[in-house]
């Protein structure tokens, strides 16, 4: 059994338009997902940059606000296809006044979803609902937070562990692709998404060719007590493809 890593960028700018959150409904299918935590949202059109992204050096990006999300220099989607990194596919982003393709810069979709393999024993974990907290309501009033209007999905997602890594049952980490996304979502307040994780035969790839721009953290893999739910596998945000 080979490592696995949790992988996360730098963020770039904010993803378009930025006004009142309406990337949201521009790039997002639209009445699907929660749209007070974002659980369940899922892409149906190409993120929209305000320009095309200056840092050169940079062979992997992330987005303000959109952290579940991968953009990549075209070097880096040459490199994955020449060694057949699997679970991944590509598309063009575009320039938000002028709806043209980005030149330099893919989004690299990962769309294969683990089983329900995490192992929660080290996580904190909060429900979408009305915050209650006396503090969070007077800051949430102050900015006009949807998080006071609802409506509340009620779904569990969990907190991304402080010092400690991301536990999953290694039963799970058996002929998959080379990327794949948990089943559980994580966040906090009015975020959420599924954390996207790698194969060693990608980490090696990233050190290699000693690209930036890009976070790894090892999760760690261990034996699951009780039955493990059956393999999941589906694909999702395909539709602009």
């Amino acid at each position: 059994m080979t490592n696995w890593y949790h992988i996360e960028t730098g963020q770039i700018g904010y993803p378009q338009p930025e006004d009142n959150f309406g990337y949201l409904k521009i790039t997002y299918e639209p009445n699907i997902g929660c749209p007070s935590c974002h659980i369940g949202i899922s892409q149906n059109n190409p993120f929209r940059f305000k320009s095309e992204p200056k840092a050169k050096n940079l062979q992997f990006l992330g987005l303000n606000w959109v952290f579940d999300q991968i953009f990549v220099h075209e070097s880096v989607k040459m490199a994955f296809e020449k060694n057949g990194i699997t679970g991944i596919s590509f598309s063009r982003p575009i320039l938000h006044k002028s709806e043209k393709e980005l030149e330099t810069i893919y989004q690299l979709h990962v769309d294969t979803i683990l089983p329900e393999a995490l192992i929660t024993d080290n996580l904190t974990a909060e429900k979408c609902k009305y915050p209650k907290d006396k503090k969070s309501l007077k800051f949430l009033k102050e900015i006009d937070s949807q998080l006071m209007k609802g409506p509340f999905c009620g779904q569990k997602k969990y907190n991304f562990p402080q010092g400690q890594k991301m536990t999953f049952d290694i039963d799970a980490f058996v002929n998959l692709p080379d990327f794949v996304r948990t089943y559980e979502w994580f966040g906090s307040g009015g975020g959420a998404n599924r954390p996207i994780l790698i194969s060693e035969k990608v980490k090696n790839l990233i050190e290699v060719n000693n690209w930036r721009g890009i976070f790894l953290d090892q999760i760690k893999l261990k034996k699951k007590k009780g039955l493990f739910n059956s393999f999941l596998n589906y694909r999702i945000g395909q539709k602009f493809r």
